[in-house]
Parts: C-alpha cells; sequence; structure tokens
C-alpha cells in the first residue's frame, strides 16, 4: 500500500514538471453560399417519334458501314452493318423499350483470309549516261633486247658404247605327225516296223480326248511318232531294198 501511495506521488510530481501548451486557434470555415440553378421543368420535352438512315462506303479504304434507327417515342428499333476484314457483314438488329435492349447479331458471308499482295506503283527505270573518261595518252615504252650470248657447254669425251651382234637363232624342223587310219564302223540295217492305220473312228476319239504332257512318258512319245510316219509313209522291200545297199557299200568303203 505505501509503494501505490510513492508512485502515485512520483507521477504527480513528474506531471507538474511538464510545459503546458495552449490549443492552436485556427481560422473558421469560409462559408460559401450554395449555387443556385434554373429549374430543370423548362428542358423537359414529351418524347417525339424520329428516324434516321446514313451509310459510308469507301472501297479505296475498304469502309462499308452504316446505321438507320426510327423511334415512335416509346420504342425505338433499327439496325447498323459493318463489313468486317475478313469478308463477312455484320448486322445487328436492336430493339429499346421500357422493358430493356434487345439486339440480334447476324454474319452474312463466309469469311476469306487471302494473301495480301501489296501493288506498288510502276516507276520507269533510271537511264544513267555512261560516264565518258578521257583515254590516258601514254607513250608505249620502248624496253631495249637483252643480249646474251648462248651458253657453251664442253663436249663430254665419253667413248661410243658398242654392243655385241649375236647370230639369229635356228630352230629345228620336226615332221608332221602321221596318224593311223581307222575304218569306219558298220552297223546293221533293221527294216523299219509297220503298223496298222487306225479307223476314222478311233482317230476321232484320240483327237478329242486331250492328254497331259506331263503324263505321256518319252517312249510312248517317240513310238506314237514312228506309228505315225509308218503310217503315212509306208515303206515296203522295194524301199527297204536301197536303203540296205547304202549301208553296205558304207561298210565297204570303211
Amino acid at each position: 500500500m505505501k509503494f501505490v501511495i510513492i508512485a502515485a506521488l512520483v507521477a504527480v510530481a513528474l506531471a507538474s514538471d511538464r510545459p503546458y501548451y495552449p490549443k492552436p486557434a485556427y481560422y473558421p470555415k469560409p462559408a460559401y453560399p450554395s449555387p443556385a440553378y434554373p429549374a430543370a421543368d423548362g428542358y423537359d420535352y414529351a418524347p417525339m417519334p424520329y428516324s434516321f438512315d446514313w451509310a459510308v462506303l469507301d472501297q479505296a479504304s475498304y469502309n462499308d458501314f452504316g446505321h438507320k434507327e426510327t423511334s415512335d417515342g416509346n420504342v425505338v428499333t433499327g439496325t447498323y452493318y459493318v463489313v468486317l476484314p475478313d469478308g463477312r457483314r455484320q448486322v445487328v438488329t436492336y430493339k429499346a423499350d421500357d422493358y430493356g435492349y434487345i439486339a440480334d447479331v447476324k454474319y452474312d458471308g463466309e469469311a476469306k483470309y487471302p494473301e495480301y499482295k501489296p501493288a506498288y506503283p510502276a516507276y520507269p527505270k533510271p537511264a544513267y549516261a555512261p560516264p565518258a573518261y578521257p583515254k590516258p595518252t601514254y607513250p608505249t615504252p620502248a624496253y631495249p633486247k637483252p643480249t646474251y650470248a648462248p651458253p657453251a657447254y664442253p663436249k663430254a669425251s665419253y667413248p661410243e658404247p658398242s654392243y655385241p651382234s649375236y647370230p639369229r637363232p635356228s630352230y629345228p624342223a620336226y615332221p608332221r605327225p602321221a596318224y593311223p587310219s581307222y575304218p569306219r564302223p558298220s552297223y546293221p540295217s533293221y527294216p523299219k516296223p509297220s503298223y496298222p492305220f487306225p479307223s476314222t473312228t478311233e482317230a476321232a476319239i484320240e483327237a478329242a480326248a486331250p492328254v497331259k504332257e506331263a503324263e505321256i512318258p518319252a517312249e510312248a512319245i517317240t513310238e506314237d511318232a514312228e506309228a505315225a510316219v509308218a503310217v503315212t509313209e509306208p515303206i515296203g522291200e522295194a524301199a527297204a531294198a536301197p536303203i540296205a545297199s547304202e549301208a553296205e557299200s558304207s561298210t565297204d568303203a570303211a
């Protein structure tokens, strides 16, 4: 308790030592009179119907747009259009009344993106005259022709080489070899067999029935060919006699 009383006394003593500054006095706030505007009743007109229409078309600058609007005093309707850079035509049809603003947007055409090819003006090609420079006149230099004595080389004193002469070689002459002659072999002559000629019906049946070549043996083909020769050209005893006589004569000659 004593500590609290001592602390309070110290605080009061310290507070009494601080100087007192009075509150500064500021200028009073200026009072401006409120501005007086004329009544707005003179500018409040009743709604009146109107209509306007305008359009811009400039092909050089690619500008094509327009606007048309009509009002009966209560409802405003209109439309405006503009040609977009991609070639489409944007058309906006709108309506404005006490319920709000309603717009319908449509696009006519198809978007195209053609390659831009700038057209540059054709300027004539400048024609410059070729410069004419004076031809320099310099005297042709005359250089003295050098006179050099031809070099004299000493002739080498070497003995001329001598080559030995050899006789032409002679080769012995060999007799031509003689080969023994053997008699020509003689083979017995057999008469060619003859086969009976087939009837007309059998020949037609054989011609109508095709046979694969791979299924016929070589011996059968040879026998058929010999039979055909025997049938078409029969060899009798009179024809076989000259063949036998020729075979005998060939054997005798051998």
